[in-house]
């Protein structure tokens, strides 16, 4: 059986991130995990793409943005692997209340060439089954077309992380990437050999110039700045509460729907948040 494999960069890299505690693994151990998984110990892999977004100029630079690099020339030595790097556009707005101008960046083309790739692929056969690594439902149309062209699509994802309900009943089934960790987590401590000869998937550390005065950032924190930059972001300071739970993006802020709702809930109990009504919708600003 041919398995070939579409990633979604950010979406695999955040369930990784949220639902296992950035559990080491070895990437391309979990690859082979999920080609077995699949069509047994008789299916190879024919192919498999990562797609993803990077920064460009001075946020390049950053030492995450530095990870990520090396990260996808690894993957991209690995036999059948290829990457797709789309440069994150540069948005602007100004808050209408202090003139101030916020700059954020976006991912541009990394869903429609997920789409396009899958159905060309299908189209002359590539493969037998196909597995997409995203619960997105903007890629559920891709999904449906990619089967009727007779070929069985699997949606895999972090415990069900960002999995969408619509996507999820569309595919021919789900892989619980969790039960693949016992196959490919690394452990605490290895031999520089053993390390060299894997491609580890594990969260950067942060440097500080000063790591004993460093506070990390709460999930709490996290999201306050988020909402924050999304009143910037849409002029008038309205911000849905569904759309920011369910559809904000964001670099920082976890994917899991269930995770943002509870950080939010105890951001209004504590009174850091605010919740109110306006056109028989509910929107939500960060008290001040």
């Amino acid at each position: 059986m041919r398995i070939a494999m579409v990633f979604d960069g950010k979406n695999f890299y955040s369930g990784w991130r949220d639902k296992t505690g950035s559990t080491r693994i070895d990437f391309n151990k979990l690859a082979r995990w999920i080609v077995t998984e699949i069509g047994g110990s008789e299916a190879r892999l024919v192919g498999a793409y990562y797609y993803t977004g990077i920064e460009t100029g001075p946020a390049a630079e950053t030492e995450s943005q530095k990870y990520l690099a090396t990260f996808l020339s690894k993957v991209e030595l690995l036999p059948g692997f290829f990457v797709r790097r789309f440069e994150r556009k540069a948005k602007r707005s100004r808050c209408r209340h202090c003139d101030m101008e916020h700059v954020f960046t976006q991912e541009k083309e990394v869903d429609t060439t997920m789409v396009a790739d899958m159905l060309r692929l299908a189209a002359v056969d590539a493969f037998d089954a196909i597995v997409l690594i995203s619960g997105d439902a903007d890629l559920t149309p891709a999904v449906e077309g990619v089967q009727s062209l007779g070929k069985q699509v699997y949606v895999a994802s972090w415990g069900g992380t960002g999995l969408s309900k619509r996507i999820r009943k569309a595919a021919f089934d789900h892989i619980d990437l969790i039960n693949g960790l016992k196959n490919a987590t690394l452990p605490a401590a290895e031999s520089q050999s053993t390390r060299s000869a894997s491609l580890v998937l594990e969260k950067p550390e942060r440097k500080t110039d000063n790591p004993s005065t460093t506070t990390p950032e709460t999930g709490e924190s996290v999201l306050l700045k988020e909402l924050a930059r999304a009143q910037v972001h849409f002029g008038n300071g309205f911000v849905g509460l569904h759309y920011f739970v369910n559809r904000w993006e964001s670099q920082t802020l976890s994917s899991d729907i269930q995770i943002r709702s509870r950080i939010l809930e105890t951001l209004i109990k504590t009174g850091k948040v605010e919740k109110y009504n306006i056109s028989g919708k509910i929107a939500i600003r960060v008290k001040t």
